[in-house]
């Protein structure tokens, strides 16, 4: 038997319990450079309306698939999401629950970003780029948890949870 094997036997004995960690984020809204930490990112606001708009387009294109899905895995990955000559700005899709299925429609990625196509002036507030503008930030994903997508037989069968991911908006290197 492996050494770690008996290490993971021992653990029970240990007192030692194994738990489900969250990896240090949550879904809160934070904006960098200001009270809540980070460095200001100095992103072009064109940039990041052009990202939130390129989702939508990706949604509008991409046929029967329009989710992004993270599947589970061991720790918080964060991917780039797929945003052609997106400028100074890159968007990052994060775990914060590994053992989740989470899966998302690009609509609510985009959302996160900008308030929507037809956004309010409050659910623009409530979007990365109305609180946090050039600074960049971090927040969960704003779900339309009406959306169809989410009640369909294959995203139901898939056992996908629209949820336990962020978006970051960082400047682009």
């Amino acid at each position: 038997m492996h050494p770690a094997h008996l290490l993971l036997l021992a653990l029970p004995a240990l007192g030692a319990t194994l738990t489900k960690r969250a990896c240090g984020e949550t879904t809160a809204q934070i904006c960098f450079g200001g009270s809540n930490g980070g460095t200001a990112q100095n992103i072009d606001v064109d940039d990041i309306s052009y990202a939130a708009s390129y989702l939508r387009y990706l949604a509008d294109t991409n046929g029967a698939n329009p989710l992004w899905t993270m599947p589970p895995e061991f720790d918080c990955s964060e991917w780039g999401l797929p945003i052609a000559d997106a400028g100074t700005v890159l968007v990052l899709a994060k775990h914060i629950k590994p053992r989740t299925n989470s899966s998302v429609t690009y609509y609510d990625l985009a959302r996160t970003i900008d308030g929507g196509a037809e956004a309010t002036e409050a659910q623009r507030k409530a979007s990365l780029l109305g609180a946090c503008g050039s600074n960049g930030g971090m927040m969960g994903v704003s779900v339309n948890a009406e959306d169809p997508v989410y009640k369909s037989p294959a995203y139901v069968a898939s056992k996908a949870k629209p949820a336990d991911m962020i978006i970051k908006l960082v400047r682009a290197v």
